[in-house]
């Protein structure tokens, strides 16, 4: 739960978050043309790097070209690009290669790829995006023979029966889907109910299974399911048992009684009523009222309006509604949270298409953050300046921003940003003359990976080699 002292913060991290789930279109699949401009500029990432492969960024950046590789269709130059990371970092990216030729259609150089991982884990993985993908194009005995080939025993195996189950529904073959779900029933009543920081433990595993029969109408499925899982909860953690509650639905959905008593009966088990809960809450609540008045963050009015906009994404940001947002703005102290405030209220107004009002909210970030002396945030709200400025297609603006960041790599990720707006706008050309400006070889390798992603109708990735 939000604490009123943090309310500005906590509110736009939930209005970008629900902004940025509904309102993302499913990605389009490239064309030729655009996957041979992507795979030029992958090419041309790959020689700039090379030099310097030994180097932990262009090993990172590597393992960013080798699934966009893939992607444009290239499964030989993709493993070319895997080649060049040290052997104990292989691997890891070998089941991010399979998802993006999975997402292209390219489901029989999915199976090859996988078939060349030998880590279990890895290989579970791979082996699950491949059933999913096929799940979601219909191929059922295909998804149920790529399930087969991943270890038993695992929970990929029970994920994989459960997406095959769910796609069944949809294409109205709930006898199959029932008969399935009966299957990955018992398979995940094997399963380890110690999460290690995986929410899809055997509790939670059970717990899904038993809403998806519950969606195709097997009440008494359903209910068995949870019976079988309250069975196993003096055996799981807490970390299982927390998962497995999220799973459960505690709304007021008309259901059989006895399903409703059953999933009552299992919440109950996992997570046991006390009144303790809620005292240690109002205790906190309380003691939270000196720091509350000290930092005076004061959203207003527009609290309740920036709610209505991130809870419904078909509703307008209006002149009314942006400035009330700017003027509490202006009210929050101290300054230096005033200024980390600017930043989410620049990207919220830019979202909603209001640029003026985006540039005034950064502008006001910057005089707070001039004000504390803080060269660290003011990167920050140029950086912001510079998005907002891509978003407003003005990419003069938007490259003359990037070059008021200190170099680094806080202006390399900025300059990145908008070179992906740009290819994405169809200006695919004006950011690969900011690429070949570059002077650091990171640099313009990371601009050309980043408008190789907008070509080919990717979100922009980073991944981190550990």
């Amino acid at each position: 739960m939000c604490r009123s002292r943090a309310v500005l913060v906590c509110l736009f991290a939930a209005t970008m978050n629900v902004f940025a789930q509904d309102s993302t279109p499913p990605p389009k699949a490239p064309s030729a043309k655009e996957k041979e401009r992507a795979l030029a500029a992958l090419t041309e990432a790959r020689s700039v790097l090379f030099p310097l492969r030994r180097k932990n960024e262009a090993r990172q950046l590597f393992a960013r070209i080798a699934p966009l590789v893939a992607a444009a269709g290239d499964a030989a130059g993709a493993q070319d690009v895997v080649a060049l990371l040290p052997a104990n970092e292989r691997e890891a990216i070998q089941p991010i290669i399979v998802s993006a030729q999975v997402d292209s259609g390219q489901i029989s150089a999915a199976l090859e790829t996988a078939a060349m991982i030998s880590s279990d884990d890895a290989k579970a993985t791979a082996l699950l995006s491949i059933a999913e993908g096929q799940a979601k194009s219909g191929e059922f005995d295909a998804a149920l023979r790529t399930a087969g080939l991943i270890t038993p025993g695992r929970t990929e195996a029970v994920q994989a029966l459960l997406e095959i189950a769910q796609q069944e529904k949809v294409v109205g073959k709930s006898k199959e889907a029932a008969q399935l779900l009966r299957r990955a029933a018992t398979a995940a009543a094997g399963l380890a109910n110690t999460n290690g920081g995986d929410p899809d433990c055997g509790l939670s595993m059970l717990a899904q299974i038993a809403n998806g029969q519950e969606g195709i109408g097997e009440f008494k499925d359903a209910g068995k399911t949870l019976q079988l899982a309250q069975g196993h909860v003096v055996d799981a953690d807490q970390g299982c048992r927390v998962a497995a509650a999220r799973n459960v639905p505690d709304d007021d959905t008309e259901r059989p009684e006895a399903l409703k008593n059953a999933m009552a009966g299992f919440r109950e088990s996992l997570i046991p009523s006390t009144s303790s809960t809620v005292n240690e809450e109002q205790s906190e609540e309380d003691s939270s009222g000196g720091e509350e008045n000290a930092t005076n963050v004061i959203f207003d009015v527009a609290v309740v309006q920036w709610q209505q906009v991130g809870q419904n994404q078909q509703a307008k940001l209006t002149r009314e509604q942006a400035q009330a947002a700017l003027d509490s703005l202006r009210g929050v102290r101290p300054l230096y949270l005033r200024a980390r405030a600017a930043v989410n209220t620049s990207l919220r107004m830019s979202a909603a298409g209001k640029n003026d009002e985006a540039q005034e909210a950064i502008g006001i970030g910057l005089e707070a953050a001039d004000a504390v002396q803080d060269q660290g945030l003011r990167a920050t709200l140029t950086v912001a300046k510079a998005q907002a400025r891509a978003a407003a297609k003005d990419w003069d603006g938007a490259r003359a921003a990037v070059e008021e960041i200190p170099a680094g790599p806080q202006r390399t990720t900025a300059l990145a940003d908008i070179a992906f707006s740009a290819a994405e706008d169809g200006k695919a050309q004006l950011a690969l003359s900011w690429a070949t400006a570059e002077t650091s070889p990171f640099s313009e390798a990371s601009v050309l990976v980043a408008i190789a992603e907008a070509l080919l109708h990717q979100p922009q990735r980073t991944y981190f080699i550990r």
